[in-house]
């Protein structure tokens, strides 16, 4: 009779167990959404994971009530049916009830590990959702069975954390680098797909770039001036094929006074008295330092998907569009065959970098330990001239944890092509 209700006691020690990790492990935007299909169970385990330490108490009441149950039923009563069986064993009779003892420690031991802690947790873990909307009507009632020790106890606990001095809180949020986590772990699992995972994490990284690390730089615009004619225009235009362009004032960037959209260039009738001006639009200025989703806001107010991108002393660094800010989340989806600044693995150790590659990219595609906020530069041309005392000519070279960048080719002052090698550690 002992062993069986040693036995129920395991076993309802095991719920127990299984009950607290469940609901701490469940994903609560499961619970909510069980809750939304009208689940009453789920609304129950809701309820008690935003009370962890009402809940928590209920479990530990009922553990340590298991545990002292489990010590009575298996003591002398036990112990002593046990040892007159092995007295009866005549060389065994001296050492009957130390061996009794030992034998019915291992076996309870045994039981509660296994049955009660191991088995009914690990359940608790694989099926934390299910299990948790199981146990919660069960959980609740004896929660309210067991208020006023419950009571007790929380107060002693809030009382303690106040003492440590331990902010008492209920509300877990879900970190960036968590997201991260469970997007990487599902991609391996196969549940999503590396494209969806690739997205996922460039949604987050695109949060944190600003303007200055997608734009198109001043040095590479073609632009219009207000003096030119249909016939430069159009020269201009078959030259390089872009969307929009700038219109500059005396040819001077730092001019700018409107943004032509080429589609606007071949209205019927335009050729005869052109104007640049009367097709132009009022350009959006934007601050070099404003951030990806910022820009695509203003975008979306301004209806308009070019800006120009200006210091805090007003001139012109470039333009940005929303192909950019697009590119930036998805990958390069233009269909213009301008190359883009790239990286060229030459081997094992050593690639070809562009000057002006972005050095968010570049960071990442090394998987380099480099905090970019503040740091003045944007390119990996930027990397160079920040870590040289001078301007770095043809042959200057900089280390960067264990790789080693070196000039190789310049157009003019323009740092155009860097090798990386990786340094033999």
């Amino acid at each position: 009779m002992e062993l069986l209700i040693i036995l129920m006691l395991v076993l309802l020690n095991g719920i127990f167990a299984m009950s607290e990790l469940s609901l701490v492990s469940a994903r609560k935007f499961k619970l909510e959404n069980a809750k939304r299909r009208g689940s009453s169970n789920a609304k129950m385990a809701l309820e008690l994971s935003e009370n962890p330490t009402k809940f928590l108490s209920t479990v530990q009441i009922g553990i340590t009530l298991i545990g002292i149950l489990l010590g009575v039923y298996s003591g002398e009563n036990l112990t002593t049916d046990l040892a007159v069986k092995i007295a009866s064993i005549e060389f065994l009779a001296p050492y009957a009830s130390p061996i009794a003892t030992g034998l019915i420690v291992l076996l309870v031991t045994y039981l509660s590990i296994v049955f009660g802690e191991l088995f009914p947790k690990r359940l608790g873990m694989t099926f934390p959702e299910p299990i948790a909307m199981f146990v919660a009507k069960p959980m609740r009632l004896l929660s309210k069975i067991t208020a006023p020790f419950v009571w007790l106890l929380s107060i002693s606990n809030d009382f303690l954390l106040t003492l440590f001095g331990i902010k008492h809180t209920t509300e877990s949020k879900v970190s960036e680098e968590e997201i991260k986590a469970i997007i990487k772990e599902s991609a391996e699992g196969g549940e999503i797909t590396d494209i969806e995972q690739d997205i996922v994490e460039r949604v987050f990284e695109l949060g944190d770039r600003r303007v200055n690390t997608l734009f198109t730089h001043r040095t590479e615009l073609v632009y219009f001036d207000l003096s030119d004619s249909w016939e430069e225009i159009r020269t201009k235009i078959n030259t390089e094929k872009h969307s929009a362009y700038p219109v500059c004032r005396n040819n001077d960037l730092d001019n700018i006074i409107g943004m032509v959209l080429v589609k606007d260039l071949f209205a019927p009738g335009l050729e005869q008295n052109f104007e640049i001006r009367k097709v132009s639009r009022k350009p959006l200025f934007i601050n070099e330092n404003s951030f990806a989703y910022q820009v695509m806001e203003l975008f979306k107010k301004e209806r308009m998907h070019y800006g120009i991108v200006i210091d805090e002393y007003g001139s012109t660094m470039g333009i940005v569009s929303m192909d950019d800010v697009l590119d930036a989340l998805v990958g390069d989806s233009s269909d213009s065959d301008q190359e883009e600044y790239q990286i060229t693995q030459r081997d094992e150790k050593s690639w070809l970098v562009d000057g002006q590659y972005a050095m968010i990219d570049f960071v990442k595609y090394f998987d380099l330990n480099i905090l970019l906020k503040n740091k003045g530069f944007t390119t990996v041309a930027g990397l160079m001239i920040h870590k040289s005392a001078s301007i770095p000519e043809v042959g200057d070279r900089v280390v960067i944890e264990n790789f080693e960048l070196e000039v190789v080719d310049k157009d003019g002052q323009r740092i155009d092509k860097i090798m990386v090698t990786r340094i033999s550690s």
